[in-house]
């Protein structure tokens, strides 16, 4: 997660986008041509996969479409499409968070209730000076615990395949947590799988995929969505591969399923970000709307709702990322512009700058500014909380810095107004009266920091 200015990404992007513009004069989605070139880009220049699926949706039932361009494999020359199946990682945790809203609405659980009440006999829940950790510390990733538990080689995918509940549970009574749950924000896929594991015990289900599926898929019609491939399904498996498009392997982490284990399709997810935007009404709607709702603040700028990642204000986009050892996906919608979009690649090489570039409506070709003017905006900026940041000019480049943090180009939407591809952000100059550039301000998720120019 970021900071307030910083970023969730880490590192550089490669491509200059091409214009987002509407296919009609009322469309608020990218024209498909437009996409469709950018796809090129991604695939067959910058290596993302050997394969790519962008599907987008509106509050318009004429304004749904998937595009995908490469290939299955590089040895299956099937173009993927919206029946794709790629594995979507962490944003497995959005579905979790799901389950959970559920359940409380079913008067199953409550977000505040101690895990001790889920547990097995005999596992003993970690406290912190009477402390108990709640439902709702682990789906806001506050339990206290790290993104593994130590009983486990998450450098080995054979342990995480044979990590089972068992181990589990010895971790669970095992861990002396160091802070008071609920008090800071740490990112942890075993939160996650723990918390799919006590609702699937609260509910008496067999297993996480038997909920997900009888709570979720099957009221949805999603029935590409699920962790175990039938015959047919895998047969429309797009192979896995790592950020050198080396073969890699599927994952599998059958404890921690709540955590990033579910195979989706672009279609699918369309259809599960229309449910969650409100297109689509269904019964699911008083849960969605729950666990899209914040409830505790991460590290940065955003908050954490019951999985989804969403904006401080209120305005802004309700996202989540994922990734396994062989796929990356993206999922975002906004709740303002009424649109969304999903991005689904099969290699580790992050596609969350395109996911968040579309759902934001971008454009994804800068706009063209004088050098002369953008030699202006150079200089530092300082905030009334004493942060400042830099900004530098090299010829038709712009870029800014924080302290002890990375250098991120901007680029223009219009001649005064710029934004950063990696995060959600616009920072704006402005002149004085006498012509001089003597401020910026920055929007982020929803608020706005003013920078005053200083020697």
């Amino acid at each position: 997660m970021k900071r307030w200015f910083s970023t969730f990404l880490q590192f550089l992007l490669l491509l200059a986008l091409s214009s987002c513009g509407a296919s009609s004069k009322t469309s608020r989605l990218p024209d498909q041509s437009v996409v469709k070139t950018l796809l090129v880009q991604l695939v067959d220049k910058e290596k993302r996969g050997t394969g790519m699926v962008i599907g987008m949706i509106a509050d318009d039932p004429q304004e749904r479409w998937v595009l995908g361009y490469g290939k299955l494999s590089t040895t299956d020359e099937r173009v993927p499409d919206g029946d794709t199946v790629f594995e979507i990682g962490s944003i497995t945790k959005v579905f979790t968070g799901t389950l959970l809203a559920q359940a409380v609405l079913n008067g199953e659980v409550k977000l505040d209730d101690p895990i001790s009440m889920y547990l097995p006999e005999g596992i003993t829940a970690p406290e912190y000076e009477g402390r108990s950790i709640t439902l709702l510390d682990l789906a806001t990733h506050t339990a206290g615990w790290a993104k593994w538990p130590g009983n486990l080689n998450a450098n080995s995918l054979d342990d995480i395949a044979n990590y089972d509940i068992d181990r589990m549970y010895d971790f669970v009574s095992s861990y002396h947590l160091t802070r008071a749950p609920g008090s800071s924000f740490e990112y942890s896929n075993f939160g996650f799988g723990l918390l799919g594991n006590l609702l699937v015990r609260r509910a008496g289900q067999k297993d996480y995929e038997a909920l997900l599926v009888e709570r979720i898929t099957r009221p949805l019609g999603m029935n590409s969505t699920c962790i175990t491939l039938t015959p047919e399904m895998r047969s429309r498996l797009a192979a896995p591969y790592d950020d050198l498009l080396l073969p890699s392997r599927s994952w599998e982490a059958p404890a921690l399923d709540g955590g990033g284990s579910i195979r989706s399709t672009a279609n699918d997810m369309l259809t599960f970000l229309a449910a969650n935007m409100g297109i689509n009404q269904t019964e699911l709607q008083p849960a969605l709307r729950l666990a899209n709702t914040p409830q505790r603040p991460t590290n940065g700028a955003e908050y954490i709702g019951l999985g989804w990642v969403l904006p401080k204000s209120g305005n802004g986009i309700h996202w989540h990322n994922g990734e396994t050892v062989g796929y990356h996906s993206y999922l975002g919608w906004d709740p303002q512009r009424k649109i969304g979009v999903v991005v689904l690649t099969n290699a580790t090489i992050s596609i969350d700058d395109l996911g968040s570039q579309l759902v934001r409506g971008l454009p994804l070709t800068p706009v063209s500014v004088d050098p002369q003017v953008l030699a202006a905006y150079a200089g530092r900026y300082q905030f009334p909380n004493e942060h400042f940041v830099t900004i530098r000019v090299d010829g038709t480049r712009i870029f800014l810095q924080a302290p002890n943090q990375p250098e991120y180009e901007l680029y223009a939407r219009s001649e005064n107004q710029f934004y950063p591809r990696e995060f959600e952000a616009e920072i704006t100059f402005y002149r004085n009266d006498k012509g001089e550039v003597d401020r910026i301000t920055l929007l982020q998720s929803g608020d706005t920091y003013e920078a005053k120019k200083v020697p």
